[in-house]
């Protein structure tokens, strides 16, 4: 962003270069740049008294320049010098740039003191160049004071601030913007009177309709008598040293105001509009337009179109169409001031490669209440530079203005991350500098041009540095307690560790995930968290399983032919509803590949539980496993949720064969196992007693889940077993047709006392009375 000093005048009081380079540096933000326009001595305004033919060339000029003092004769190569032009004079001695001095000389037999200066030769590009002057001397529009400085009739003499804008300060992309915080650093009141001028035309005929959520506020005037040429020196100097490049009187004014409040203008030429009704609407999708820039694009549903009812006439918050611009013939325009919503206007710039001072303004956010400012001060200058008759009133379609930002903060909360000793008064005066002002003890109204303060270390960051950076003492926090790992923290590394040496190796992948993968590998669908504007269609939402991810990472190996692998991931997983930590294992191909021993240890459910298990005992923890066959993504044959207790813990299974072959996986939720680990008893004594064993083998129907029986032991014998296994599995002829025998081991304790074979006979009589009743199981002899 640059910043003409000269338009910086008309609010603050400016400092000389050294100092507002200081200051900028110190308080505001980065200075780039800053450079004076022309820093030129003897440069005079002259007057052509004279001006006649070289009687010894066909090309130059002899004229008779009255610069003030005296008159000099110079000689002119120039073929737009003439007589009664007041120009620029540079005078024997001047410097020009490019350390081109000028001396007395001798031009083919004529003597000449002093150069009439082309605006090329002042060190102005030729962009930024009128055309009439281009090839030329340059002559003033008015009759400046002849012998005065000339520097100063051309408003060449300020400087041009070049500054870095960090993404959250927008409001310092207008000279008003700046001249706030300079206002504050400088503890001097801005001058920001509202524009004024008469409306002495007709009323305004245009109606405003807005259909499109994009667009919250739409202002319009009507002018006419509009005549289009050249802005004079004063306006085009100050957009050359704001960087931009002068075009036409009505243009660079919509460009000036743009500069002074950030607020986008754009002028419409009126006939060609065609209509007195501006409807704002979305565009119809694949619609072709022209842009001012003579380049064909081509038109989305989200973007936002400025129409006459019919036909778009510009691509809102972005650049103006072809079939509406201002020309030399234009007599009368439409002046538009809008606010527009900023996600949609940096899709639209993005999408069509097609960034604008404009569209960058409304990308970081315009400030809603200048919008109506900026259009009256645009109007005020047509009037000047144009000769603009301006219509009664202003067409206007929109919604109210949100509610402004409210923000309590205290001495002590400042102090306290700042290390300093303000008061309440002290924040106060401070804030109130940078127009923050307290409604009430501690609580303070933010400015609507300052959208990046939202809380209250925001406030306490403007504080320090309008304070100074500098100024605030260096020392070491006054907390001297050593830093460490939380529980949660300590038993995770564990994990990650315990899970390296098992042989399986740690992955990281990405969080967002594209929709179609949202609701697989879970027990319930949540509501999803959906990134407003992503990147491209894989990443559209957040995870809710970190399962999408690791198989992504076993699918991209396997293309590679390697096809052993043993992955697990930590990560967060996310819901509208909550946000966790997981933990995820996946396995295929070969576990061990062993071409020494001649033993290898493929890929399968059971070594997949074996995993989990060993993770849970670790920790002391039981876990059951229940069928699920309804899960999206797993085999819905080998498929389990994992319960502890009341609580679900996760998913185990097979991945889908048509997703991966021969594939296991599980996902635990690892906060809910951190919290049952916290949980745990840290010590329990040894039974000094001696166990008892007792083995039994029940043949029940292939279809009964081992769970149940396993459930119903454990309640049966709950009071002294302390251990139970299954142990054999047997399918065969002698037991019938769709039955299967299971053996189980239990092992009886107690911690009081010694058992009798009484006291586990009396259990055992009462379990098989159970298994026989409520499973229909025989036992087995």
């Amino acid at each position: 962003m640059k910043i003409s000093t000269h338009m910086l005048k008309k609010y603050v009081t400016v400092p000389d270069n050294e100092r507002l380079y200081e200051l900028t540096n110190q308080h505001i933000t980065e200075v780039e740049s800053l450079m004076s326009l022309l820093e030129v001595d003897n440069l005079v305004v002259g007057y052509v008294k004279e001006c006649v033919k070289h009687s010894n060339s066909d090309h130059l000029s002899v004229c008779q320049v009255d610069i003030g003092t005296k008159i000099e004769q110079i000689v002119c190569g120039a073929p737009n010098v003439k007589a009664g032009q007041y120009v620029v004079v540079a005078k024997v001695g001047a410097v020009l740039p490019g350390d081109f001095e000028i001396k007395e000389a001798t031009i083919r037999g004529v003597d000449s003191r002093g150069m009439i200066c082309s605006l090329q030769e002042l060190g102005v590009e030729n962009k930024d160049i009128a055309e009439e002057f281009k090839d030329g001397i340059y002559n003033f529009d008015y009759q400046p004071t002849v012998g005065s400085n000339a520097v100063e009739a051309l408003n060449f003499n300020q400087s041009s601030l070049e500054i870095s804008i960090t993404p959250n300060r927008s409001d310092l992309l207008s000279v008003l913007g700046f001249a706030y915080d300079l206002g504050a650093v400088l503890n001097e009141k801005i001058a920001n009177a509202e524009p004024e001028f008469e409306e002495n035309g007709p009323d305004n005929p245009l109606q405003v309709k807005i259909l499109d959520d994009g667009c919250k506020r739409y202002y319009a005037r009507y002018l006419d008598n509009i005549v289009v040429k050249p802005s004079p020196m004063w306006l085009q100097a100050d957009l050359i040293a704001s960087g931009i490049r002068p075009i036409n009187n009505v243009v660079d004014v919509t460009n000036y105001v743009l500069l002074e409040y950030g607020t986008p203008l754009h002028a419409f030429d009126a006939e060609k509009f065609g209509s007195d009704t501006i409807v704002v609407k979305p565009a119809t999708d694949l619609y072709e337009v022209i842009t001012l820039d003579e380049q064909t694009r081509i038109l989305r549903s989200n973007d936002i179109t400025i129409t006459n009812g019919r036909v778009p006439k510009a691509l809102g918050g972005v650049m103006g169409l072809l079939n509406s611009a201002v020309d030399q013939d234009t007599k009368k325009i439409i002046l538009e001031a809008a606010w527009f919503e900023p996600n949609r206007i940096k899709e639209t710039s993005s999408r069509l490669n097609l960034e604008s001072d404009s569209s960058l303004r409304f990308e970081k956010g315009v400030d809603e209440i200048r919008v109506r400012t900026a259009l009256n001060r645009a109007a005020e200058l047509l009037i000047e530079v144009a000769g603009a008759r301006v219509y009664k009133n202003i067409s206007f379609a929109g919604k109210p203005f949100e509610k402004p930002t409210i923000i309590k903060i205290t001495a002590s909360e400042t102090n306290k991350l700042l290390g300093t000793s303000f008061s309440d008064a002290d924040i106060k005066a401070i804030l109130k500098r940078l127009n923050i002002i307290e409604t009430k003890p501690n609580n303070y109204l933010m400015p609507s041009y300052r959208k990046d303060l939202i809380i209250k270390e925001d406030l306490i960051e403007e504080i320090a540095r309008l304070y100074g950076y500098n100024n605030l003492a260096t020392k070491m926090p006054e907390n001297s307690a050593l830093g460490r790992y939380s529980r949660g923290q300590y038993l995770i590394k564990e994990l990650r560790n315990h899970l390296r040496n098992m042989g399986l190796n740690e992955v990281i992948t990405y969080s967002l995930i594209n929709n179609k993968g949202l609701n697989s590998f879970t027990l319930e669908n949540k509501e999803s968290i959906e990134v407003l504007h992503p990147i491209n269609d894989d990443r559209t939402v957040l995870r809710q399983s970190l399962t999408n991810g690791l198989i992504s990472t076993v699918q991209y190996h396997l293309a590679r032919q390697i096809d052993d692998l043993r992955l697990f991931e930590v990560g967060r997983v996310y819901s509208k509803e909550e946000e966790t930590t997981n933990l995820s294992v996946i396995i295929t191909g070969k576990y061990i590949n062993s071409s020494f021993l001649k033993y290898d240890l493929e890929s399968n459910y059971y070594l997949i539980k074996g995993i989990l298990e060993n993770i849970l005992s670790k920790y002391n923890i039981e876990a059951a496993f229940l069928r699920e066959t309804s899960v999206v993504g797993y085999h819905p044959g080998v498929c389990a949720k994992v319960v502890v207790g009341d609580k679900t813990l996760g998913l185990i299974g097979k991945i889908h064969p048509t997703i991966l072959d021969n594939t296991f996986i599980f996902e635990i939720n690892l906060d809910l196992l951190l919290e049952l680990i916290l949980n745990q008893p840290i010590f329990e004594p040894v039974s000094k007693y001696p166990s008892i064993v007792r083995d039994i083998a029940v043949v029940v129907d292939e279809s009964l889940e081992s769970i149940k029986i396993d459930n119903l032991i454990r309640q049966t014998a709950r009071k002294y077993l302390t251990d139970l296994e299954l142990f054999d599995l047997y399918k065969g002829e002698k037991l019938g047709e769709n039955k299967k025998s299971l053996a189980y081991r239990m092992t009886f304790n107690s911690k009081t006392q010694t058992l009798e074979s009484e006291d586990i006979d009396k259990v055992m009589k009462s379990l098989i009375f159970r298994l026989q009743k409520e499973l229909g199981a025989e036992i087995r002899q």
